[in-house]
C-alpha cells in the first residue's frame, strides 16, 4: 500500500482538480450570449463560436479527469474484472473526450469527415463513462455490507448509470438531444467528482 497510496491519492486529486473546472466552464457557456438553444443544441456546438477555445479547454479537462480517476482506481482497488473494465473504459473515455477539440462537431447532423469522427467520438466517450460507473458500482457493492461510504457510492453509481444510459437513448432518438446531453453530462460530472472523493479517504 506504500507504494500505490500516493499513486491513488495523486490520481484522485487530479481527477478532482479538472472535473469542477470543466462543470464551471459549462455553466459559464450556458450564461454567455451564444445564441444556442439547452433544450437542443449540443454542448459541442459551443465550439464552433466565439467561446471555442473556452468549450475546448472543457473537453480536456474532461478527458485528463477520466484518466487521472482510472490511474486512481487502479492504484486504490485490487485488480479484478471490475475495476479492470472500469480503468479501460475510463481510459478509452479520456482518449474519445480528448479527441474532441481536434475534430469540430457539424451543426444538426454530422455531414463531413470531421463531424462523424467528432460524433464516434462523443459517443464512445459516453459509452465509456457508463460503463466504467456500473463496473465501479458492481465492484463497491461487495463492500456496501461493512462500509458505508461504499453503500453511498454504490447507489450513486447505480443512479449515475440510470440517469446516464435513459438520457443517452433519448439523445439518440432526439428527444430534447440538448437538454438530454447535458443531464447525461451533469451526472458523469458528478459520478466523477464523488468517486475521485472517495479514494482520497
Amino acid at each position: 500500500m506504500t507504494d500505490t497510496a500516493p499513486t491513488a491519492t495523486r490520481g484522485s486529486v487530479l481527477a478532482e482538480a479538472a472535473i469542477w473546472p470543466a462543470f464551471m466552464i459549462v455553466a459559464v457557456l450556458h450564461a454567455l450570449p451564444t445564441g444556442l438553444n439547452p433544450l437542443t443544441d449540443m454542448v459541442s456546438e459551443y465550439a464552433l463560436g466565439r467561446y471555442s477555445t473556452l468549450t475546448k479547454a472543457c473537453f480536456l479537462a474532461i478527458a485528463v479527469s477520466a484518466y487521472c480517476l482510472a490511474v486512481g482506481l487502479r492504484s486504490a482497488l485490487p485488480p479484478v474484472r471490475a475495476v479492470k473494465t472500469a480503468t479501460t473504459a475510463l481510459t478509452v473515455m479520456a482518449a474519445a473526450t480528448a479527441a474532441l477539440p481536434f475534430f469540430a462537431a457539424d451543426p444538426d447532423r454530422p455531414s463531413t469527415p470531421h463531424g462523424w469522427v467528432h460524433l464516434a467520438a462523443a459517443l464512445l466517450g459516453m459509452v465509456s463513462l457508463i460503463v466504467a460507473a456500473f463496473a465501479v458500482a458492481a465492484h463497491t457493492r461487495s463492500h456496501s455490507a461493512s462500509r458505508p461510504s461504499s453503500a453511498l457510492l454504490t447507489r450513486l453509481g447505480f443512479v449515475c448509470v440510470a440517469v446516464m444510459s435513459v438520457s443517452l437513448v433519448l439523445m439518440l432518438a432526439r428527444v430534447f438531444p440538448g437538454l438530454t446531453e447535458r443531464v447525461l453530462i451533469l451526472a458523469g460530472m458528478v459520478w466523477i467528482g464523488a468517486v475521485a472523493r472517495s479514494l482520497r479517504h
